[in-house]
């Protein structure tokens, strides 16, 4: 292909970029939610969808990793190439105070900006997270020409589903949270799960228990309104400021 494109010229190496990606190079990418990816290590599995190993409700998501988008990288401009948008005084990449980084993507002589960034986990290699995020960088400009469009397009609306659904399960915690009696504990807790039902949502079912689990254990359910103390009589008035004998 790379041959049949030095014959054809930039504009078709370019269109080969805007086409949809084969399917043997799109890869399965774990999405959990805050809750799924917090969770204790003895709830999380080795997970036979990406060989990965997390919480076993996680989502995944089709997208191109970093080997896989070099190769199409290479099929489009076999002479393609990045740099990074700003070098530090040893002339290295500058990442960014927050550790992203910032490049120029040139392809048939086209360059385009992206922006890639990567948390640090746990555990990780000298240099992992540099790695990763060049690779975000390098998908993220290579975007910009359309490469794998539509799988960030999904990824774009599976993001917005989770912010919302995480708003959503967060409201009805809290309403339970702000309960002061029991009855309203209870009433917030049936409300909160007749929802989770509604959107078959077994996770934010089991959540919502242990939310009126913790609230009733730590005890700031207050008792409802006792009845009001009986009148004093005449006789308890006339002696009620007098000092009790020590």
């Amino acid at each position: 292909m790379p041959t049949e494109l030095a014959e054809a010229g930039p504009s078709k190496g370019l269109a080969l970029l805007r086409a949809p990606v084969p399917e043997h190079l799109i890869s399965p990418l774990p999405k959990g939610t805050k809750a799924q990816n917090e969770c204790k290590p003895e709830e999380k599995t080795n997970c036979n969808v990406c060989g990965g190993w997390h919480h076993p409700k996680v989502r995944h998501l089709d997208y191109v990793g970093h080997a896989a988008a070099t190769h199409l990288l290479l099929d489009a401009d076999p002479m393609w190439s990045w740099e990074p948008l700003a070098f530090d005084a040893a002339g290295l990449p500058k990442f960014d105070e927050s550790g992203g980084l910032w490049i120029r993507l040139t392809v048939c002589n086209v360059t385009r900006l992206g922006y890639g960034h990567a948390d640090k986990k746990a555990h990780m290699d000298a240099g992992s997270r540099e790695k990763e995020v060049i690779g975000d960088a390098l998908r993220n400009a290579a975007m910009r020409f359309g490469l794998a469009l539509e799988l960030w397009s999904k990824a774009d609306l599976h993001d917005r589903a989770g912010d919302e659904r995480e708003k959503w399960l967060a409201g009805l915690i809290k309403t339970i949270d702000d309960a002061r009696v029991v009855g309203d504990v209870k009433k917030a807790t049936a409300a909160a799960l007749a929802e989770a039902v509604k959107r078959d949502d077994q996770e934010a079912h089991a959540d919502i228990l242990i939310a009126q689990a913790n609230k009733m254990a730590r005890a700031k359910v207050t008792p409802a309104p006792a009845a009001a103390p009986a009148s004093k009589t005449a006789a308890e008035d006339e002696f009620s400021d007098d000092d009790i004998p020590h």
